[in-house]
């Protein structure tokens, strides 16, 4: 730069202006990074696990499966960074009028609160089955209310709706967003799933929820039922589904939030089960992902292991796109063994 006295380089006013310069650089870096920072910063990482079918129906031994997985979750909360627990369906029904099993699983369970662990009971076609869809809710109503106290936007659909009660919720937890929903067959007979698209029902409602909730991030939406939300194409299978309607107006409806549903959580069919629900021949709109039963039934064409199964699911919200890891852990095996997930 020129100095307008001398007509010659000053070479003073030249650094000086050099280094305001690079300390206006530098401070839009530091602005920069401190924002970048700030974004990571908004996301979190945790554990939610996930125990399926307990069945517990008077028989000691599932009894005691159950207490071995509540066991395995509270010794490993702490290593597996676990602060959520979907109990997915077929929890219990039966008993004596001064010993219900619902009771009985609830105490087990209840296990999980006094250590700091949240757990969220769905309901399972056993349940209807046996014609305890109110007892399930008398049972788990506390629980559902210390939920409604300390999980952010908790949502509950009011109950009975034409003397049905079903039981939709939905929550946000540390950037993901966990929709819950009755689709239990209230058929007399019927295993399969059913989606009660009436006024008040289950559709309607899970429909609202998936339109009227957060997109902050990618994969955000998590939805958990007791019957998986897909369809094999094998008749003598998918009568424990949904019907092909029904499948229909999921993906449907579906297909247009694909970006921010990641997996349908389920159970009932009793195997570690993992099946992606497409669109046309290349797109997926969700994955399914169903866990095995706590106790041991055989189901083709799964193996003989006896595995005392518990899904732990690894989630990480840093970024713009929530990622989610899967661990099948067998609560009886040594040093967290694993079984391999399908």
């Amino acid at each position: 730069m020129v100095d307008e006295n001398s007509g010659s380089y000053n070479v003073d006013t030249m650094i000086d202006r050099t280094r305001r310069l690079f300390s206006r650089q530098l401070l839009l870096a530091l602005v920069a990074l401190v924002m970048l920072g700030g974004t990571r910063a908004c996301g979190e990482t945790f554990s939610f696990a996930v125990i399926a079918d307990p069945h517990i129906s008077g028989r000691a031994d599932r009894k005691a499966k159950l207490t071995t997985a509540v066991d395995w979750i509270i010794n490993n909360r702490a290593g597996e960074d676990i602060e959520l627990v979907f109990v997915v369906g077929d929890i219990a029904w039966g008993g004596s009028r001064a010993n219900r099993n619902l009771a009985v699983a609830r105490g087990i369970l209840d296990r999980l609160n006094q250590e700091n662990v949240l757990y969220i009971p769905i309901i399972g076609d056993n349940e209807v089955e046996y014609r305890c869809e109110k007892e399930f809710e008398d049972t788990f109503g506390e629980q559902y209310k210390r939920l409604g106290k300390v999980l952010a936007d908790w949502r509950k659909a009011p109950t009975p709706v034409n003397g049905k009660y079903l039981q939709n919720f939905s929550f946000n937890y540390k950037g993901c967003h966990f929709v819950c929903c009755d689709f239990n067959s209230r058929q007399a007979g019927a295993e399969g799933g059913e989606l009660h698209d009436f006024a008040g029902g289950s559709w309607p409602w899970f429909k609202n929820d998936i339109e009227t909730c957060p997109k902050v991030r990618k994969e955000s939406i998590v939805i958990v039922t007791h019957i998986g939300m897909f369809r094999t194409g094998v008749g003598l299978a998918d009568q424990y589904l949904f019907a092909q309607d029904d499948m229909t107006k999921i993906k449907h409806f579906l297909n247009g939030y694909r970006e921010y549903v990641d997996s349908n959580y389920a159970g009932h069919i009793h195997q570690n089960w993992h099946a992606s629900v497409w669109t046309g021949l290349f797109t997926t709109i969700y994955h399914v992902r169903a866990t095995d039963e706590t106790w041991h039934c055989r189901q083709w064409p799964e193996d003989n292991s006896q595995a005392t199964t518990v899904r732990v699911v690894r989630v990480d919200s840093n970024g713009s796109k929530i990622s989610y890891k899967q661990h099948i852990r067998n609560a009886e095996g040594p040093d967290k063994s694993r079984v391999k997930p399908r």
